[in-house]
């Protein structure tokens, strides 16, 4: 059994893992911990990695677990997620195969954080044309066979998968490990080679 934690438009390592994985579980019974891939993602613009974050409700000092985390609704954070983007990615030979989907899922999350995340691997199941059975944990699980609830999905060390066009490349270096935003739309349905 392997165990991952809930991510927003999850990195390619992060996918790459899960994908590959047999018999994992979401972590949903956590205490959620801030500031981690749960609510955040990483694309690249043209000043570099932009780190993109879901703004979450919670009270200091109040534990809570990661299946009733819920999004904020009110601030612009929606508008800017998809302001950013769309100014990183329009020029992407993708954009306008996947614009649509990404931005309903950020538009449309409109209650809990995993029911978003959800959505996110929904999608990039949909695009590797790869069948998505997610079950989730039914308590914490202490002992685990792969625990990758600590992993840092969004290190840039030890990449060892082919670089690919991005859209900012031909006058920067090749940005690895970003969300699968980058990836789907820089590659398209040819990111089944980085992930399967």
């Amino acid at each position: 059994m392997t165990v991952f934690p809930i991510a927003y438009f999850p990195s390619i390592l992060y996918c790459r893992e899960w994908f590959q994985s047999e018999n994992s579980l979401l972590e949903i019974h956590e205490n959620f911990p801030k500031q981690t891939i749960r609510n955040r993602c990483e694309i690249l613009t043209g000043n570099g990695v932009l780190r993109l974050s879901v703004p979450v409700v919670h009270q200091s000092g109040v534990k809570i677990p990661t299946h009733e985390v819920k999004i904020i609704q009110t601030g612009s954070w929606k508008t800017d997620h998809w302001r950013a983007i769309e100014s990183a990615y329009s020029y992407a030979p993708y954009f306008e195969d996947y614009a649509q989907d990404i931005q309903n899922i950020i538009f449309e999350s409109t209650g809990l954080l995993l029911e978003t995340n959800l959505k996110c691997l929904e999608l990039i199941a949909t695009i590797l044309d790869k069948p998505l059975d997610i079950d989730t944990t039914s308590e914490y699980l202490f002992e685990v066979e792969k625990d990758f609830r600590t992993t840092d999905f969004s290190s840039k060390e030890n990449w060892n998968l082919p670089s690919y066009q991005q859209v900012f490349s031909y006058n920067k270096p090749f940005t690895p490990n970003l969300s699968m935003i980058d990836l789907i739309f820089n590659e398209g349905p040819f990111c089944r080679k980085w992930i399967l």
